[in-house]
C-alpha cells in the first residue's frame, strides 16, 4: 500500500471558511488541518470500535459463566454435587483427603 492516499473532500462554504480561518490562526494550510482532523477522527473511531468489541467479548464470557453456574446449581439427576469440588473437609483419619477409610 502506498505511503499516502489522495482523498477529495467537499465542504459547505461556511465550514470551508471556518476551516481556513482555523488553519490560518495556527499557521497551517487548510489541507493539512483537514488531514489532521480526519486522522484524529479515524483514530477515535478505531479505538471506539475496539472498546465495543471488547465489551461484547466480556458480555459473552459473563453469559457463559452464568450458564455454567446455572447448570452446576440445577437439581441433579443422582450426581453427588459434593464431589464436584476436589477439596473436602477432613474426615478425621488424618490423611486430609476426606475419603472414607477402607
Amino acid at each position: 500500500m502506498p505511503d499516502e492516499v489522495k482523498l477529495t473532500l467537499t465542504l459547505a462554504a461556511p465550514l470551508a471558511l471556518r476551516l481556513s480561518a482555523a488553519a490560518t490562526e495556527r499557521g497551517w494550510s487548510a489541507e493539512s488541518l483537514a488531514a489532521e482532523c480526519v486522522a484524529q477522527h479515524l483514530e477515535v473511531a478505531i479505538r471506539h470500535r475496539v472498546l465495543i468489541e471488547r465489551a461484547e467479548q466480556i458480555d459473552a464470557a459473563l453469559l457463559d459463566m452464568a450458564q455454567a453456574v446455572g447448570e452446576l446449581g440445577a437439581p441433579s439427576g443422582g450426581i453427588d454435587l459434593t464431589k464436584v469440588c476436589r477439596f473436602r473437609a477432613d474426615d478425621g483419619d488424618g490423611d486430609g483427603t476426606g475419603a472414607p477409610v477402607a
